[in-house]
């Protein structure tokens, strides 16, 4: 072979590896685009489990899913959230007003079941004026790291994380829920609700239950 032919050859060769090179190049950036905008999707989804529920799985004048019981759907930095009471795809309780946990402790977003009740709770986290553990009546505990629903204190502040209603609210809620009743916690920017008939007794149990 000449040494024109092999320069040819050579240069052919050095031709296909860098064609080869630039394809495996390009192979691996549309790999690495697949992933990124399947994992900014991802992410997506994920930030929108905090959302409210879709409108045609969604009870009617409500932010939360069907087959929720206890509905809450938080405003901001603690302050303006609200809550009901579902049986089937009724409200029976609601909205009434509540405040969560301010920056820092907030109400976790999420849905959950009722763990437990405790009719004369008091606060292991937070104490009133004169240093005594913070009065919890009529607590309905949802998370392990023991969030609930609760009455008692001043009813406009933040709290350490729970849900705190009106004390007569608390009373109805700790009637009417039982263990293992689900919980929604949605973020509510942006729900505005029809306020339907308030269909409770003051504090009592929910008619034909």
């Amino acid at each position: 072979m000449s040494s024109a032919t092999m320069r040819r050859t050579g240069r052919g060769r050095r031709g296909r590896r860098g064609a080869g090179l630039l394809l495996a190049c390009l192979g691996v950036t549309a790999v690495f685009l697949n992933v990124l905008f399947a994992g900014t999707a991802s992410a997506g989804v994920s930030g929108r489990a905090r959302a409210q529920a879709s409108d045609h799985d969604r009870v009617r004048d409500t932010p939360c899913g069907v087959g929720t019981v206890a509905c809450v759907a938080l405003g901001r930095d603690g302050f303006g959230a609200r809550a009901w009471l579902i049986r089937g795809s009724e409200i029976v309780k609601g909205p009434v007003p509540a405040t969560s946990g301010g920056p820092g402790k907030e109400t976790p977003f999420g849905t959950f079941e009722v763990l437990s009740k405790d009719i004369n709770h008091v606060s292991t986290e937070t104490h009133d004026a004169q240093g005594n553990p913070s009065p919890m009546p009529y607590s309905v505990f949802f998370t392990p790291s023991g969030v609930a629903f609760h009455g008692g204190g001043d009813r406009t502040a933040r709290t350490a994380g729970c849900v705190r209603l009106a004390t007569d609210d608390a009373q109805y809620f700790f009637n009417n829920l039982e263990i293992g009743d689900r919980v929604q916690v949605v973020d509510g920017a942006g729900f505005v609700e029809r306020q339907p008939p308030d269909r409770s007794s003051d504090g009592g149990l929910l008619g034909g239950l």
